[in-house]
């Protein structure tokens, strides 16, 4: 071929080979046409996800590594399913706001439906207000349902005589079941990360823990089976028993970020340009949480090991799959009695190893919402043991106490003790719409009242949460407040039907020797407001009512005890 440059030949001896082939011809001019639109719609991509105003380097509107690790996590564990309503729980803070933000991305794709919950802990004061602002707008600007309703912290630690931390999980865990209740979610997703999870870890061996403790945050249980007497109910879940999936049936509560890390969290809202909240509580040393995430963890990764979260956060795997084949085991030795509400025998008892034999008393505390230390189970198994009639004091009231029937197989029983002569808890009085009442001799401790104020429609309006007022003109001027009685019943705001209000406290764990000096309002001979739980929807404000009146448990220099006498 005279005449034909290199290039040339090669391409004729390219379409020979091609057409003995059988193969079409190769047009190498249109090859070339081909890679130069691929490379320049590979551009436009680039150009359309680059986050607007970025001058250099590929800042992408989305950190795709955190989409792609939540939506594997997801689909891994089974942690939602399609057709499901997922409540999104918002503080406003980074990891929460981070949450909410990712879900929304990879929900059309899992076909679920979102659904943004916060509860105001009314502890910072204008602050916690703008953080529930912050939420509702950020759900608006999603197009997504949100309920946000307050609690008094505060007051709610000095009735139940539990620290703020230990209130505010309380009063958030039980806002989270009735939230999946009112709004038929199958259930509740929480922002733990990875970095939680290490922290968990880390402090439960400061405190000391075994396989149950040291399994940390659970990816998810049994909403419905929280247990809020447990003292921190930040690792909610550690009680029951891991799965590789989700339950099925009953709400459930979801960590779905327990495989990202805090760091990658930050990325991913600053590549958003997302703002988030900031809460100067999580950087007050006073919480033993925080030393140890400012300064302890830091400095155990600087000195001895550069991977210990990770280290950490393996171990909790490993602790979760054994503790989660020991409950197995401890049901499978119960049988028919799992729940232990009547007592163990003591025959089964002895018949156990040591293992099995700390897990099935740990699991009869668990039927009566009571947690024991090491020491007090190790002293109640030997109680136990022993096989004598008698009775053994515990924490909180209870009592463990050797039963013995005629033709009957000895057990062992938990029993709530008894705090005060039967009739000295009794009590009634009035309280008059605005007023106070004290109950710190009742409750034993100091300052402790009931307040109601008077609010006019112009202030009801200006306030952002108003699910916990009462309308004055079905309540009247004057509330009677007494101690709970058998077989009161009212409804609560958002709910199916009437309950018992035994009931209600029962399932938020409140003790039973609690129970019967719990307050409760009437109106008309009707229970209209109970502490902890929503006001009854007869008598709840809704726009379109005159004056409200805010009926709420106070402590401290503002509980100013009034006439009002003993009925």
């Amino acid at each position: 071929m005279p005449g034909l440059g290199r290039s040339s030949k090669r391409r004729i001896r390219l379409q020979e080979t091609s057409l003995a082939a059988g193969f079409p011809l190769w047009n190498p001019d249109q090859f070339a046409l081909k890679a130069v639109r691929i490379s320049q719609a590979r551009r436009g991509l680039a150009r359309a996800f680059r986050r607007p105003g970025a001058r250099g380097g590929t800042h992408f509107r989305y950190h795709v590594a955190v989409l792609e690790h939540l939506e594997r996590y997801l689909r891994k564990y089974r942690l939602v399913r399609p057709g499901e309503r997922v409540g999104v729980a918002v503080s406003g803070g980074a990891d929460s706001v981070a949450l909410l933000r990712a879900f929304a991305e990879v929900a059309p794709r899992l076909g679920i439906v979102l659904f943004v919950l916060h509860l105001n802990h009314n502890l910072r004061g204008p602050e916690s207000e703008g953080d529930a602002r912050f939420v509702g707008a950020l759900a608006a600007q999603l197009s997504l349902e949100a309920a946000i309703e307050g609690e008094d912290v505060a007051s709610l630690a000095t009735l139940l005589h539990l620290s703020l931390e230990a209130a505010g999980r309380r009063a958030r865990y039980g806002f989270f079941q009735r939230a999946a209740a009112a709004h038929r979610l199958d259930c509740v997703a929480t922002a733990h990360s990875r970095d939680d999870q290490a922290e968990t870890v880390l402090l439960r061996l400061l405190r000391g823990a075994g396989t149950s403790g040291l399994a940390g945050i659970h990816r998810s249980f049994d909403l419905s089976e929280l247990d809020l007497s447990e003292p921190d109910l930040s690792e909610a879940g550690s009680e029951g028993v891991a799965t590789d999936e989700a339950p099925v049936g009953s709400p459930r509560l979801i960590r779905p970020l327990l495989s990202i890390s805090r760091q990658e969290i930050e990325e991913f809202l600053g590549s958003l340009g997302q703002p988030f909240r900031q809460d100067a509580s999580n950087l007050d040393p006073r919480f033993l949480r925080n030393r140890v995430r400012a300064g302890l963890l830091p400095e155990m990764e600087h000195d001895y090991n550069p991977r210990l979260r990770e280290a950490l956060c393996e171990t909790a795997e490993i602790a979760a799959a054994e503790d989660a084949f020991l409950e197995e085991l401890v049901s499978a030795v119960l049988g028919a009695e799992r729940e232990l509400e009547d007592g163990v025998e003591l025959e089964l008892l002895r018949k156990q190893p040591l293992a099995l034999q700390r897990r099935i008393l740990r699991r009869l505390c668990r039927a009566h919402s009571l947690a024991l230390s090491f020491a007090q189970i190790e002293a109640l198994r030997e109680f136990a043991l022993a096989g004598h009639a008698g009775r053994i004091n515990l924490v909180r009231g209870f009592a463990a106490e050797v039963v013995r029937a005629k033709f009957l197989p000895a057990r062992l029983c938990l029993l709530p003790k008894q705090l005060a002569q039967p009739g000295s808890e009794t009590y009634c009085f009035e309280l008059p719409i605005p007023g106070t009442v004290s109950l710190s001799e009742l409750w034993r401790r100091p300052a402790v009242c009931i307040r109601a104020t008077l609010l006019d429609r112009r202030a009801v309006v200006a306030m952002y949460n108003r699910g916990g007022l009462l309308s004055s003109e079905r309540v009247g001027a004057r509330l009677t407040i007494r101690n709970l009685c058998p077989g009161d019943r009212f409804r609560p705001l958002h709910s199916n039907g009437e309950c018992k209000v035994n009931r209600l406290l029962q399932e938020l764990s409140i003790p039973a020797a609690l129970r019967r000096r719990w307050p409760v309002a009437l109106a008309e001979g009707r229970i209209v407001w109970v502490p902890g739980l929503p006001v009854a929807s007869d008598a709840a404000w809704v726009p379109g009512d005159g004056e409200a009146a805010l009926v709420e448990t106070c402590s401290g220099e503002d509980a100013i005890s009034n006439d009002s006498a003993i009925l």
